[in-house]
Order: structure tokens, then sequence, then C-alpha cells
């Protein structure tokens, strides 16, 4: 069976149109912001147009990626090794994410210290500017984190399985697993929301959520499947150190049950 035509969970019914409702409402905002920039250049606040610039680029690029993912055009990107079988975001994907952080980091910071001082010519209140410019400063920050993180790392995340463990990276952290401590692999949360979810609950009661499976995958069916597979048959674990992994992911030859 094609990865293709893997059945999708049905706790992944109506994803798809949460995440182009973000979208459509992600573009507005790109573009009010694109309409300030060019407003402020016209008025001579050249300042003020490159802070507003930053956010719109940014925006822009996250729904670029969230185009790219909810068109199901991600391109599979695995490695495998002696200690398990990795897969990857999509490359793409990954520079988009990157490119988001990295053009709002300058004008974040910008923001967040010139908003207080009345220099940045924006329709916002004076409690929006004093929030705001507290909120760019944390975003500019936590987008600095993420760059240094990724870029030390490799990418923006990552799902690792080896014959013990599970491996899950996003760009913030990684967290790892034994395989004995998985009570069971199923395709929704309990404890937030997360679209096209690969959810491991563990034996303590807690739950380690792989969220938006198709950033590695097309659709992200074959990740849900694959990890449900190497979970319910340790004695196929073994294939996670040499090429059987692949020619299983790619044949779609998983235990659907």
């Amino acid at each position: 069976m094609s990865v293709l035509e893997l059945p999708e969970p049905p706790g992944w019914r109506a994803a798809n149109r949460i995440g182009a409702l973000a979208a459509v409402v992600g573009l507005a905002v790109a573009a009010a912001y694109l309409y300030w920039a060019v407003m402020a250049a016209v008025r001579g606040n050249y300042l003020t147009t490159v802070v507003a610039l930053g956010p719109s680029a940014s925006i822009a690029l996250m729904v670029a990626a969230v185009g790219l993912v909810l068109s199901g055009r991600t391109s599979p990107r695995t490695s495998t090794d002696a200690t398990g079988f990795t897969v990857w975001p999509d490359r793409r994907f990954s520079m988009l994410i990157l490119g988001c952080m990295v053009v709002f980091i300058p004008s974040g910071v910008l923001f967040s210290f010139l908003a207080p001082q009345g220099l940045i010519d924006l329709p916002l209140s004076a409690g929006m500017r004093t929030f705001g410019s507290f909120a760019a400063g944390v975003v500019a920050l936590i987008g600095a984190a993420g760059v240094v993180t990724a870029w030390r790392r490799g990418g923006v995340g990552h799902v690792k399985l080896t014959p013990a463990m599970v491996e899950n990276a996003d760009i913030f952290s990684t967290r790892v697993f034994e395989w004995n401590d998985v009570v069971d692999v199923v395709d929704h949360a309990e404890t937030r929301r997360a679209r096209r979810a690969v959810v491991l609950r563990l034996r303590d009661g807690r739950e380690e959520i792989i969220s938006v499976a198709d950033i590695y995958l097309p659709r992200g069916v074959a990740l849900y499947w694959l990890v449900r597979h190497y979970w319910r048959h340790p004695e196929d674990r073994m294939e996670l150190v040499d090429r059987r992994v692949r020619k299983r992911l790619a044949g779609g030859r998983f235990d659907l049950g």
C-alpha cells in the first residue's frame, strides 16, 4: 500500500479546515501591517516602516509554511544510522519557519524599545503600546533562542525511533522516552489541542505529543502508523537501524489495527 493510500486517523478530522482558517486570518494581519508600513513611508516615518515590515514578512512566511503543509506537498526527509531512524521536517518548511523568526527579531526588538517612547507611528492605544512592546520583546527573545537551537541541532525538529526509545524534538527542546514507558499511541491528545497529532500515552499518565505530523511526511498519516507499528511490534524494532525501515515506510506496510 502506498503511503498516500494509508487511512487517516479519525481524530484528525477537520484539521485542515482549522489550518486554512488560521492562514486566512494570518494573511489579513500581514496585509494590515504592510498597509501601515506603506502609509508610514508616505509620511516619511521610515523607522515605523521598518518595524511594520517585520511582522508583515514574518506572518507571510508563516502562512507560506502552513500552505505548504496543508497542500500535502511536504517532501519526506529521513536518515538511518546505527542508533536509529530519524524523520526530519520538510526542508522548505524549515527554511520558511526560520525565516519567519529571523525577519521578526529586529522589528520586535525595535518595537519593544521605541514604542513606549512614542516613536513608532502605528494605530495603537497607549495600553496596546505598553503590552505590545513587552510581547514583541518576549517573542523576539523566544525567536532568537529558537534560531540558535535550530542552528546547533541542524533543524527545527525531528522524530527519532530507536530499538529502545522514541525521541521527539521541536525547536525548543528534545524529549526522550523508552518504548516500555509507552502504553498507547493515539491520534488525539487529552491535555491540549494539537493538529494532526501522534500522541504517546505514557505509563505515568502523561502525554507526549508529536504535533503537526504533516510537516514530516505528506499528510502526516504515515508518521502516525509508523510510530504506532513499532510500538505494537517490538520484534520489528531492529529494522530501525538498517534500511528495512525505509522499505516498510515506502510500501506503507504497517499494522493498521
